[in-house]
């Protein structure tokens, strides 16, 4: 029988019980420094730029997952969604059904606080009117200005790539 002293099997037994939904499912090494350091940033802005035809199946969960890391240690941090990349079409009102989950989770981040940005240049190249969009998504002239803006205010900046599984 394997018996495990009471300083492994303590903290074993809280993780067990505390469940997965405390557990970090993601990993990024700059979510890991930023709560490593001391000092709480001014806010952090999520780039995506995506081909995926479901970028937020995997995002939405990713996003929602590295805010409530970082606001475990930082209540009430601002934190930002920057898409520009063919994902961003996917937050249509006629595309949107297609990633049910994702969105409902999207959509609860953004009622609790986070912006949520698409490219509006994207979009006019592509003749897609603001007015096609999800009300919860915010159409800026430009994606890249966009996530510039949030720099220059302090924001770190994290560019979302699909997680290997």
């Amino acid at each position: 029988m394997l018996r495990l002293p009471k300083t492994t099997l303590i903290p074993l037994l809280l993780l067990l019980v505390s469940g997965p939904g405390l557990a970090a499912e993601y990993n990024h090494a700059t979510i890991n420094r930023l709560l490593a350091s001391e000092q709480a940033p001014d806010g952090v802005v999520f780039e995506l730029i995506s081909w995926d035809d479901k970028t937020w199946q995997w995002a939405a969960p990713m996003i929602a997952d590295f805010r409530r890391q970082l606001q475990q240690k930082y209540p009430g941090i601002d934190v930002a969604v920057v898409s520009h990349g063919g994902e961003q079409f996917q937050l249509t009102k006629s595309a949107a059904p297609q990633q049910p989950r994702a969105i409902a989770q999207l959509q609860g981040l953004t009622e609790d606080g986070v912006n949520l940005h698409v490219c509006g240049t994207h979009s006019y190249w592509n003749d897609v009117e603001e007015s096609a969009y999800l009300d919860m998504v915010n159409i800026s002239p430009s994606g890249p200005a966009q996530v510039n803006d949030y720099i220059k205010l302090g924001y770190t900046h994290i560019l979302l790539r699909k997680p290997r599984r």
